[in-house]
């Protein structure tokens, strides 16, 4: 992929826009940004917790203009760290009221390539209200189908119906398979997906195809012990299994995962308060996310965070601190907690915390990535 924003990507992560992420996608390496489109999914503002494509019975943000202000903030910040690249933003969690949809697709084309998503179990308002900024804009809108079991011919039904409803738009269209979180390797996931791009792959000529998934543990996997839990990347082998399968799709199809975050990372109001007395530093391998539980307070915390750091600086997997931006912040932060402060002249940085520790893992995993897919033939 060039940076042509018409081109295809080679990766896609879906992403929240909060700053940890926001922040990663913009530290990365130019070379990672220019094969990685982001879906990014704006979190809600206010209230509980959500769940991406199960709509609520009744609107939960209580402000209008103050939702339609946070979506308007976080459209300008996502525009700001692509730089003129292309993504796609999907506004689930703030669709509460129309006034929302409004902000977010104002008339006239943007400097940066932002392709709005929609689904089939989206509003018809606002299915339309996005194929009429694709049109506009003239850089199409992605079809956001969540898998949450073996999809039959109602789904693809469905899916038609709503290619109709946006065919004025006569824009390019991109499907995105969302399987959600896959976390057992049980799941009949590699099933399910094939199964959906069998019914929905001959509905439309797709400008890009993705099949998402996320193996992340929502929760800290605390049977494992100390030092380092280590959890599967089961959508890494879901991906494979689909492209280098006996029975793999027709159409090419482009990986897709959550980050180095939970698939429902992105549902969490941004004005949830509090905060837990434990993170975790994260790192990708190859196969495996490699996770450390780590304190965010008390008076020795930080020499606790530089150990646990340590452990995964000296794990087979880890790539070395030239590798990206990731793997010096974790190097830098292995070396402050070592003796003398200074190793391998690299001086000791802070200890960080929950925002940092989640940027970092992020802009290590899309080097990886990027990298493994790179390689491939």
């Amino acid at each position: 992929m060039s940076e042509d924003p018409s081109s295809e990507p080679l990766y896609v992560p879906a992403l929240p826009a909060r700053r940890s992420a926001l922040g990663a996608y913009e530290k990365s390496a130019p070379v990672v940004r220019a094969r990685v489109a982001p879906l990014w999914t704006v979190p809600p503002r206010s209230g509980r917790d959500r769940t991406m494509g199960m709509r609520p019975r009744r609107p939960l943000d209580p402000d209008p203009v103050a939702l339609a202000a946070h979506l308007r903030t976080t459209l300008n910040a996502i525009e700001r760290v692509q730089g003129g690249l292309p993504a796609w933003v999907d506004t689930f969690h703030v669709e509460d009221e129309p006034g929302a949809l409004a902000a977010a697709f104002g008339p006239g084309p943007g400097s940066t390539p932002l392709r709005p998503v929609t689904g089939v179990g989206r509003a018809p308002g606002q299915q339309t209200a996005c194929a009429e900024a694709a049109r506009l804009s003239g850089h199409g809108l992605g079809v956001r189908v969540f898998l949450t079991a073996l999809p039959d011919e109602r789904l693809r039904d469905r899916v038609r119906l709503l290619l109709d409803r946006i065919a004025f738009a006569r824009c390019p269209v991109d499907l995105l398979l969302d399987l959600g979180a896959v976390d057992d390797e049980h799941h009949p996931a590699e099933k399910w997906a094939l199964r959906a791009l069998g019914l929905l792959g001959p509905l439309h000529h797709w400008r890009t195809v993705v099949v998402l998934a996320g193996s992340f543990p929502r929760t800290y996997p605390e049977d494992y012990g100390a030092p380092l839990a280590e959890a599967h990347r089961f959508d890494w082998d879901i991906w494979h299994m689909l492209v280098d399968g006996t029975h793999h799709p027709a159409l090419r199809v482009v990986y897709g995962d959550y980050g180095a975050d939970h698939a429902a990372s992105a549902d969490r109001p941004v004005d949830a308060g509090g905060g837990s007395p434990w993170g975790v530093v994260r790192y990708t391998t190859e196969r495996t996310f490699l996770l450390a539980r780590v304190p965010t307070r008390g008076p020795d915390h930080a020499d606790a965070i530089r150990a646990l750091v340590r452990e995964i600086v000296h794990a087979e997997g880890f790539r070395g601190a030239e590798f990206s931006a990731g793997e010096r912040w974790l190097d830098s932060c292995a070396a402050g907690g070592a003796a003398g402060g200074v190793r391998a002249g690299v001086r000791g940085s802070g200890a960080g915390g929950p925002e940092v520790w989640l940027r970092t893992g992020h802009v290590q995993h899309l080097a990886q990535v990027v990298r493994a897919l790179r390689r491939r033939p």
